[in-house]
């Protein structure tokens, strides 16, 4: 039976691993069959936050498996656990109740998405108790669908009996086809590990949330198999969304998470798209101050972005103080892209990313861009001759150069009213320049168009993208992007020193669909 993701997430259960072993087992090289370990339920009735540790789809239909280790007992209605150290654990539900919930919001997820309307699906649920022979029985359970210690050693011969138990009581004769599986394995993993749109094509394009690739699914899986990671990624390969949807993933195991990375302005755009109790987004600067006001000890995971900005010896100090075991023993996650956007807010020291490798961590290279167009990557790969990934989002408008001759803000007030007369959304439109506002180009404009402008700062980043036409200087606008970027007031790159080339890379690799350059 094939499990996404291919090794078990770090839930702590080690009945859940023995499971998991178990599923592995069963059902070898049957494409008809396929689990999802720790399946993240968005829409369930009773919790905020909530899992399935296992689900189960094939030929027969969708099935929940709930697993409780240890003995079990119940009194007066209320359920416990004790482990071998003779430890009790109160459940907030019993077993049953917990894996029957968690079906109903899985099953309700599918059919409220309207994407399945001609499916009937056959729905079913299960509890295993691996360490325990189960004697009892009750009208609120029926004892086909438990396993136990004595039916979990012939565990796929328990596994056909239980689908063969749910298909009969439900008297469907059908079962799904191979289409069918396929198109919910596809629909199940992103609806409940949905991220944020990595590209929104112009107006003329069709807007669509774009998955993360196989390729990054992989990435995460990786990421949850180890506990120490170096991930290194051009611009437009999916560090800053990755770190998120790694904080995410993470929270929903009781973990104490923080996030970290240098620029306030990227602490205030995740802050409203991270919110979890178990999650704090600090900069280097505040962290220490936040994990006080938090009332955390310590930190049982460390995920920095932009890892680049905070390779000096003082910030590392810092992240090693706040992580559980240190930076040498503790677990954390590092995302950087220390070759090409290095500089703009410290003097990056590349013995700090040899420290971090001396720890053995698992180092994984982000090569897939998935935020810009193919016009915008070979333009950037051409002009600047540093890396962005392969692949790209797909076609696009082709990039727009113009040269500023003569310094008077003309060509970008008619750059900006042919994309607006052509449709473009001013809340899509970003502007940036390594000058300030009243140093930069924007400043030549008409007072009209200027009022239509909006200057970035770290409060109005947190709606981003806002209403109207933004403006940032470049260096602010790391780990942000907008459907159209206009960069201004930068030299044509065509005699640069590599060193000079960061303001460049960064801001012309914002862009998702279009990108124009007003050369001075």
């Amino acid at each position: 039976m094939q499990i996404i993701p291919s090794t078990p997430y770090k839930t702590g259960s080690k009945a859940e691993n023995r499971v998991f072993d178990k599923l592995r087992e069963s059902f070898v090289n049957d494409s008809m069959y396929l689990a999802f370990h720790s399946l993240n339920l968005t829409m369930h009735a009773k919790k905020r936050f909530g899992e399935a540790d296992f689900v189960i789809l094939c030929e027969y239909g969708l099935f929940v498996m709930e697993v409780k280790g240890g003995r079990i007992s119940s009194y007066d209605g209320q359920w416990y656990t004790i482990n071998r150290n003779n430890e009790e654990h109160r459940l907030k539900e019993s077993p049953f109740r917990q894996a029957e919930g968690a079906l109903h919001a899985i099953n309700n997820k599918i059919r409220d998405s309207y994407k399945f309307p001609r499916l009937t699906l056959p729905i079913g649920f299960g509890v295993i108790f691996p360490d325990v022979e189960w004697t009892e029985q009750s009208s609120e359970w029926d004892m086909r669908t438990i396993c136990d210690a004595k039916k979990f050693r012939n565990f796929e011969g328990w596994l056909r009996n239980f689908f063969e138990y749910w298909h009969l009581k439900q008297g469907n004769g059908k079962k799904l086809t191979k289409e069918d599986i396929t198109a919910l394995k596809q629909y199940l993993r992103p609806d409940f590990e949905v991220i944020e749109p990595l590209h929104v094509k112009l107006s003329q394009m069709e807007n669509i949330a774009v998955s993360l690739t196989k390729d990054q699914y992989k990435y995460l899986d990786i990421v949850a198999a180890n506990s120490r990671v170096i991930c290194s990624g051009g611009a437009g390969t999916g560090k800053t969304f990755l770190a998120a949807e790694l904080a995410r993933r993470m929270a929903s195991e009781d973990k104490n998470i923080a996030l970290v990375c240098k620029s306030n302005w990227l602490k205030r755009y995740l802050e409203t798209r991270i919110q979890n109790e178990f999650v704090t987004i600090s900069t280097i600067n505040s962290v220490k101050l936040d994990m006080r006001r938090s009332g955390i000890d310590i930190y049982d995971v460390l995920i920095v972005d932009e890892g680049q900005d905070l390779f000096d010896f003082d910030d590392i100090e810092i992240l090693d103080e706040i992580v559980e075991g240190g930076l040498a023993d503790g677990e954390w996650y590092i995302f950087h892209d220390i070759n090409n956007q290095a500089g703009l807010f410290i003097d990056t020291k590349e013995e700090i990313l040899e420290l971090l490798e001396s720890y053995s961590p698992a180092k994984i290279p982000l090569v897939t861009n998935c935020r810009n167009s193919e016009p915008i990557l070979k333009k950037v790969q051409d002009s600047l001759h540093l890396d962005m990934g392969n692949t790209g989002t797909g076609i696009g408008p082709k990039v727009h150069e113009l040269l500023d001759a003569d310094h008077n803000g003309n060509m970008l007030k008619e750059e900006i009213g042919n994309m607006l007369k052509g449709g473009v959304s001013p809340s899509s439109i970003t502007i940036l320049s390594p000058l300030s506002y009243e140093e930069s180009s924007v400043s030549l404009l008409p007072e009209k168009m200027k009022k239509n402008i909006i200057k970035l700062d770290d409060y109005s980043v947190r709606s981003f993208p806002i209403s109207e036409i933004s403006f940032s200087e470049i260096k602010n606008f790391k780990g942000l992007e907008n459907e159209v970027i206009v960069v201004i007031d930068l030299k044509k790159p065509d005699n640069l020193k590599e060193n000079d080339k960061v303001e460049h890379y960064v801001a012309m690799s914002r862009a998702r669909a279009l990108l124009s350059v007003i050369w001075k």
